[in-house]
């Protein structure tokens, strides 16, 4: 099975598992709601049940106590229909405990015991629907009369109401089943691109990530596909950088190499000639010697470069005065100045402190200032200069008269073996020195910026942060 097949297949089974559980949960909490519900119907109708008999012991008491026992069972004899419709019925007790039935709800056996169906203070579940009768107790004057209904009877009301409300939550649970599957399968889309994704990225291929991937859902699992997605684009970007820079490293390594090659064949096919050749011997050592030291001098400016960018060298911070590490770096170029005819000055704040790691930013100032120089011309002018700003930050610009950079050109003189153009190519130098000099920024916790335009000059601006 292909490992996109795989994918697939894992991710609908994750989509069904999750419609199980949800489903399933769902019906529980219907299943909960539906004996709450019921619970309430119950009791609905006990309470209703008991205020009718509570009402209707009343009224005939009232009878019993202003009138005649006689004229009880006559009024209950004449107008049996209220009790009927209620499913009560009315006994007395007549010597010895003898039930005798008098008017309502013939259907009622006349052989039970009335006292053990006393409502009186019973929590209201047993009483409705563990007792299948509520009976309530009044004194006549020469006997006892009973009002008994029957719970049974009200059984089924209370049943297709809760058949009524079962069927609706089956209902929506069906209309929510469906909504909720839509949703867990649109919620997932987003994995199933990501899978895919992964899936080419472990095959080796990045050339779908080469233009930004366009989503439909943008949210939750969507961003977390749109960030892979970016992550993957920047890995592309970054493994094209590789390549460049390791055909630049290639490029720039084999010339000396080459020459290092020819030197060395052309001494010795000399030395076989002529014998005697000793200062052609050593000539060729000389240039092998040189053109070795360029290899190093750029393997090794490589090396300082990635050992900046994994964090590899700690931070060595203590407070020093900017102003003393300005000097020192323009008096170690004063002579390159002096001879190029450029003059080269500090202009920075006395008795400045702050805090950061001096030799690493002695480097900084190194780089651009070797720059500066190499690109601005007789007669022109390299600055160094520093200031704190109000928020405690420091800035440092290193300002030349030199040939500019175009803008087009200000974001990618930072990327390592990066040239601008003819003019700078020409120049000594491996395009690593600004790439380094970001690096080394970054990790003091700053920022290296670059304001310039072509034949204008430039300006590099290093910020520290307090």
């Amino acid at each position: 099975m292909f490992s996109k097949q795989k994918v697939e297949l894992a991710l609908q089974n994750t989509q069904r598992r999750l419609y199980l559980r949800f489903t399933g949960i769902l019906l529980l909490c219907l299943i909960l709601i539906g004996i709450v519900v019921g619970t309430l119907f119950f009791y609905d109708l006990y309470r209703v049940e008991k205020k009718i008999l509570g009402s209707l012991s009343v009224e005939y008491q009232r009878i019993l106590k202003f009138e005649s026992d006689k004229k009880l069972i006559h009024v209950l004899k004449a107008n049996p229909q209220r009790l009927i419709e209620n499913n009560i019925a009315v006994f007395m007790n007549s010597p010895p405990e003898s039930a005798v039935f008098i008017a309502g709800d013939n259907s009622l056996p006349t052989d039970m015991r009335f006292s053990t169906y006393l409502i009186n203070d019973k929590f209201w579940v047993k009483t409705f629907i563990f007792e299948p009768f509520m009976a309530i107790k009044m004194q006549g004057n020469s006997q006892d009369f009973w009002l008994v209904l029957s719970n049974q009877a009200r059984y089924p009301q209370a049943f297709r109401q809760l058949q009524m409300t079962f069927l609706s939550l089956i209902i929506l649970m069906l209309f929510t089943s469906v909504f909720i599957r839509r949703l867990i399968q649109k919620t997932m889309s987003p994995l199933i691109t990501l899978g895919n994704q992964l899936d080419k990225l472990s095959e080796g291929s990045l050339d779908m990530f080469a233009e930004p991937l366009v989503l439909e859902n943008k949210g939750g699992l969507g961003t977390i596909s749109h960030s892979v997605n970016a992550a993957i684009s920047r890995l592309q970007q970054v493994i094209h950088t590789m390549d460049s820079t390791v055909d630049a490293i290639a490029h720039d390594i084999r010339t000396p190499l080459s020459r290092i090659t020819l030197a060395s064949e052309r001494a010795l096919l000399n030395s076989i000639n002529n014998p005697k050749g000793q200062q052609e011997l050593q000539n060729a050592l000389s240039d092998c010697a040189e053109y070795a030291a360029q290899a190093s001098n750029m393997l090794t400016a490589l090396m300082k470069l990635n050992d900046e960018l994994t964090g590899k060298k700690q931070l060595q911070s203590s407070s020093a005065d900017i102003t003393q590490v300005l000097n020192r770096v323009c008096h170690w170029y004063e002579e390159i100045a002096d001879e190029k005819g450029i003059q080269l000055h500090c202009a920075s704040q006395s008795n400045a402190f702050f805090k950061f790691d001096s030799d690493k930013l002695s480097q900084v100032l190194v780089n651009l200032v070797d720059n500066a120089l190499k690109y601005s011309n007789t007669g022109g002018e390299v600055c160094l200069s520093s200031s704190l700003l109000a928020n405690g930050s420091l800035q440092i610009q290193v300002t030349d008269t030199g040939i500019g950079i175009d803008i087009e050109h200000h974001d990618l003189i930072f990327k390592r073996l990066y040239r601008v153009d003819d003019s700078r190519t020409n120049a000594e130098g491996y395009g690593l020195g600004l790439s380094l000099a970001s690096a080394m920024t970054s990790n003091l916790g700053g920022t290296l910026s670059l304001e310039s335009s072509l034949g204008k000059g430039s300006t590099f601006t290093i910020l520290l942060k307090s």
